[in-house]
């Protein structure tokens, strides 16, 4: 007798398994509540977190409420208030609709609802665990609804070990707030992290949001766009050459109030640019788009980011044009008069031109002079055959046996050495120097640091701060002197001695784009960190230098483990022989 295979799940086994596709990690979570909480009308939004999310999210609104009947229909599977019939899936006009969210959170956690509808004093507390309701009782309390969600993965150990740190998941959280906060500047946002208060956003213009949510840095860097056409409405902002940064991130598209994600209307913002911005860096944009439900399909996908159009094409056109006509109206023009630097009036910062003189030279590392040595530019390798006493020291009187030295467009050195040339990249070589300079310094119990006469305020985003606070104590061994200044603005108040920075204060936010842009390639955080402030730091494709300049460089590069290439792996130097030389002019 042959026995059946196939079998009917249990109740509870689907919920798991429907709660893995909607519900991956605390962000998913935060993204389904705050959606709820927003189809609700509330204008208050409150999120409350702890240990990234593991251990506690909280989603409380002022929202219309539900009756006790209509809360106990809503933690069931495929119960929503948001469509009815088939066809109302092809105008979908609200985040949430596939009525799956509470359910699977309940199936993984251990839950609490409590709602009060509009109008009443009185309403509803529902406690769950696994997805089983342990009790409803009475509560009271303000209009809205409040879902608390504790031990994520309590009881499916196997998907709570793919979790990230709790910094990670915190962070994963802050981006997901970052799709809401900016398309609903209307709505007041609170957000907590471990009883620390992150942020607090209040009904603002859309402009003004922008700055709260991304960071001044965009302050005065953007350019507004707006295109009312029949078929699309199109308005926002993005930001001018000035904004432009290495790492993706700031790059956000809403439809008809949705964060969606698209690869080609992506490309349609970002080749609009052309040659504005250089080649691989990225600009900011927080773009929307209208457009009628009917043409657009978000049932794509659970997470409801991916979106299908009736036409994409012309979308793509739609949106390229209109961001190329406001790219090309005299606002994306960078002002060049502008020499200090907007902060809150409470840092009582001064224009920077008083703390530093202009940088004219190349912020080369003093110190103490080491022992003499000699190059051989024939072998480009040390004559001694001793390692230096000190890998990163600058060696001040260096004897070489070239004659002279040229810069290229300000950019390469030239000189000229026994069997041709050789050209050194002024910047991947400065790169190496100071990233073989930090590597040394992490190891140092003293750190050299040189006071800031006037310390600078940085305002950062919440992401920005938990970046800081994780690489903190590297910084700090390198010789930056930060400390906190009250929610998620630092004080910098010192930096690595020797080094001459024109613009202090944007030094942090520069570390830490290229740390978030080189994370995936360098999982050692120290490395990391090494890397990324010996490649903002380093001196730049068009700095000019001086012939004592040059040689300096020279010297620190051939002091290196590593002269030859960059902490990237790209090279250092390039040798042009005598005989390439000949062949190149028909000699050979």
């Amino acid at each position: 007798m042959q026995i059946n295979k196939i079998k009917i799940l249990s109740e509870d086994l689907a919920n798991k398994i429907a709660a893995g596709e909607v519900i991956d990690r605390p962000a998913s979570i935060v993204k389904e509540l705050v959606e709820n909480a927003i189809d609700a009308g509330s204008d208050e939004i409150t999120v409350i977190l702890k240990n990234g999310g593991k251990t506690l999210i909280q989603v409380a609104d002022n929202g219309t409420g539900m009756t006790r009947e209509d809360a106990i229909l809503a933690i069931q599977r495929h119960t929503t208030s948001k469509i009815d019939t088939y066809d109302d899936l092809h105008n979908i006009k609200t985040l949430g609709f596939r009525g799956e969210a509470l359910a699977s959170i309940a199936s993984v956690s251990r839950m609490e609802l409590k709602t009060i509808p509009q109008k009443q004093s009185s309403g509803t507390l529902l406690k769950l665990e696994g997805g089983t309701v342990e009790n409803i009782s009475d509560v009271g309390g303000t209009r809205g609804t409040s879902v608390t969600v504790k031990n994520l993965f309590y009881n499916t150990p196997a998907r709570r070990k793919f979790l990230k740190s709790d910094e990670t998941e915190y962070r994963y959280i802050l981006n997901v707030m970052q799709r809401f906060t900016l398309p609903y500047f209307q709505i007041s946002f609170t957000l907590y992290h471990n009883d620390q208060k992150i942020y607090d956003l209040k009904p603002v213009t859309p402009e003004i949001r922008l700055v709260e949510v991304l960071g001044n840095r965009y302050r005065e860097k953007y350019v507004g766009v707006e295109d009312k056409g029949t078929l699309l409405q199109i308005w926002g902002f993005i930001g001018n050459k000035d904004s432009a940064k290495k790492s993706r991130g700031d790059q956000f598209l809403f439809l008809n109030g949705r964060y969606i994600i698209n690869r080609a209307l992506n490309h349609a913002v970002t080749s609009s640019y052309g040659t504005i911005i250089p080649a691989g860096e990225f600009p900011m944009y927080s773009l929307f788009m209208e457009i009628d439900p009917r043409r657009i399909d978000v049932n794509v996908h659970p997470s409801k980011m991916e979106v299908k159009f009736a036409d994409e094409r012309l979308v793509y056109d739609l949106l390229r044009s209109s961001v190329r006509r406001s790219l090309s109206s005299q606002q994306i023009i960078p002002s060049l008069s502008k020499t200090s630097y907007s902060v809150e009036p409470r840092a009582l910062t001064p224009s920077l031109d008083n703390v530093y003189p202009k940088q004219t030279a190349i912020p080369f590392y003093e110190s103490t002079p080491s022992r003499e040595r000699r190059i051989d530019f024939d072998t480009m390798a040390p004559a001694s055959s001793e390692k230096p006493q000190s890998l990163s020291m600058p060696v001040r009187e260096a004897k070489y046996e070239r004659t002279s030295v040229w810069q290229v467009h300000n950019q390469y050195i030239v000189s000229q050495i026994k069997s041709g040339l050789i050209v050194i990249d002024q910047h991947v070589a400065h790169e190496r120097i100071l990233y073989e300079q930090a590597l040394r310094n992490f190891e140092r119990s003293k750190p050299a640091s040189q006071q800031l006469l006037f310390p600078q305020v940085v305002d950062l985003t919440p992401e920005e701060f938990s970046h800081i606070m994780e690489i903190l104590p590297f910084l700090e061994k390198i010789g930056f002197v930060i400390k906190g200044f009250g929610g998620n603005t630092i004080v910098l108040e010192g930096v690595p001695s020797g080094l001459k920075i024109s613009k202090p204060d944007t030094i942090i936010n520069d570390i830490i784009d290229e740390y978030n842009k080189n994370k995936n390639n360098s999982l050692d955080a120290r490395d990391n960190v090494a890397k990324s402030y010996a490649c903002k730091m380093a001196i730049k494709k068009g700095d000019p230098l001086t012939r004592d300049e040059m040689n300096l460089l020279i010297d620190q590069l051939f002091a290196t483990q590593s002269p030859y290439f960059c902490p990237h792996g790209r090279p250092v130097i390039v040798t042009l022989s005598l005989d390439e030389l000949d062949k190149r002019f028909g000699r050979s």
